[in-house]
């Protein structure tokens, strides 16, 4: 009789990987997908405004001053986002909005790159990839050509950055100058100090991953550093007090700025991502690490908490769920190895060249809103300088670049105007009680108002105001008859 030996008794160890066929497929078709969505067109109302801003600070470099545009604001406005202002204002004067569009998707596929890169760390490649494309639509809702695409993608670097010193307790030194960088582009630089703040804490309080004192110091000191640079840009210390400036009026007039809603495709993919986490680490055996679960908390809450912060869940969940997905299948995981990393970026490099090509064609039909405005331009374009336009808050950025001569009553950048001020603008949009108090009060020339909106109806035939051109979305109106 044969002996049992052990190697017959123990469990078969998975020497199989997926074929690479399939695993570096899917790479190559999620980065092109995420070429597409860079390209495609977008109805992004706040794309004109950072124009108009990145071609005024490019004229004088005045990052605090009053917008003469700005009639009713009661605040100078803080170009917080001057970089990438300036970058897309330089941009679309050479290239027009086939320019702006490449940008867009330069961020996007670095986005999903960086992504990639990121759960590589937990998984082979099938199931990286897999977690990409599931971010790739939660961020989806969020990646229009405005300055916050920067602000994904170095949240994306930077939590990739914060794993690796959840691995090996070495600060990143080099975060200091993308902080800085972030700091001149957006104001989700919060976010990603509160990310590096949050998983240093978890690390702290879990026995198997605590750093030693020296370690915990010279980590500490690093977050410490990023915070002073961020308070180091040429708006100096002021610039750490912005974003809660801003979001004094943004959540009442910015449909971004309240409570996620749970209607749309963005939101289920992000909600999907946090699902499988929980369902993976319900069934599986192994204690979750502390910084595991602090991550998945700060994924949850900015996916729920805020319909501008889904990007930021989705990103941030992403290699929890290339974990969860890698010990859901019987393949082993790829070695990350420097070939694979010069293939993914050589495979990038190539898609943007590519997008570079593409987009100069593209260009010319991106911006789809506002559309079929070229009579209401004209007419516009006919008025006195400084007159008072009854404005849309949608259309307000257009018309800001547009026509920078005219005076709306209220444009996207809320944090410039009295929160009284802009109730009551909210309140007269939608004929609230007061509305023609408010009308009366500004004297406004011309409206300019969606088509179907309440306001429009209420100035035509309550108000006797006469229409003076008009499109399938836009009616431009005057007061009294023609």
């Amino acid at each position: 009789m044969r002996p049992t030996t052990t190697e017959t008794t123990a469990p078969l160890v998975v020497t199989r990987t997926t074929p690479a066929l399939i695993s570096r497929t899917a790479v190559g078709l999620v980065l092109s997908i995420a070429l597409v969505k860079g390209l495609s067109t977008f109805a992004e109302p706040d794309v004109w405004w950072h124009l108009r801003t990145g071609d005024r600070l490019r004229q004088s470099f005045d990052l605090t001053a009053p917008d003469p545009s700005a009639g009713f604001a009661a605040h100078a406005y803080t170009a917080t986002q001057w970089l990438p202002e300036i970058v897309a204002s330089v941009a679309y004067g050479l290239g027009g909005m086939g320019a702006v569009l490449w940008l867009r998707a330069v961020a996007v596929v670095l986005l999903v790159a960086l992504v990639y890169a990121v759960c590589r760390r937990f998984a082979g490649r099938l199931p990286a990839a897999v977690s990409a494309g599931l971010t790739l639509v939660g961020a989806g809702g969020g990646l229009n050509p405005r300055p916050q695409l920067v602000s994904f993608v170095l949240f994306a670097l930077t939590l990739h950055a914060c794993l690796g010193m959840v691995r090996d307790r070495r600060p990143r030194w080099w975060l200091v100058p993308v902080f800085w960088v972030w700091a001149c582009c957006h104001g989700l630089w919060t976010f990603g100090l509160a990310l590096g703040g949050l998983m240093l804490v978890a690390t702290l309080v879990d026995p198997t991953t605590r750093p030693t004192r020296s370690q915990v110091l010279r980590l500490a000191a690093l977050w410490g550093a990023c915070l002073v640079a961020v308070a180091a840009t040429p708006i100096g210390p002021a610039l750490l007090l912005t974003p809660f400036q801003v979001a004094g009026n943004a959540s009442t007039i910015a449909d971004e700025w309240r409570a996620t809603p749970l209607n749309n495709v963005f939101a289920w993919a992000a909600l999907i991502q946090l699902l499988v986490c929980v369902v993976a680490w319900a069934r599986g055996g192994r204690r979750r690490e502390v910084w595991e679960l602090a991550l998945l908390a700060f994924a949850g809450f900015c996916t729920l908490w805020m319909w501008r912060l889904v990007p930021l869940g989705s990103i941030a969940a992403a290699p929890l769920v290339a974990a969860a997905l890698q010990g859901g299948i019987t393949a082993r995981r790829e070695g990350w190895s420097r070939v694979e990393r010069r293939a993914l970026a050589a495979v990038t490099a190539g898609l943007l060249a590519v997008g570079a090509l593409a987009s100069a064609a593209l260009g010319g039909h991106a911006a789809a809103y506002p559309s079929g405005l070229a009579r209401i331009d004209r007419a516009l374009g006919a008025l006195p300088p400084h007159s008072v336009v009854l404005d849309d808050f949608g259309i307000s950025g257009w018309l800001l670049w547009a026509h920078p001569g005219l005076t709306p009553v209220a444009d996207l950048r809320g944090e410039i105007y009295d929160h009284a001020f802009i109730t009551s603008y909210a309140a007269t949009l939608t004929v609230k009680p007061g509305w023609q108090d408010f009308v009366s009060r500004l004297h406004p020339d011309v409206a300019l108002l969606a088509r179907d909106s309440a306001l429009a109806d209420a100035l035509v035939h309550r108000l006797g105001w006469h229409e003076v051109a008009t499109t399938h979305d836009f009616v431009l109106l005057a007061p009294g008859r023609p």
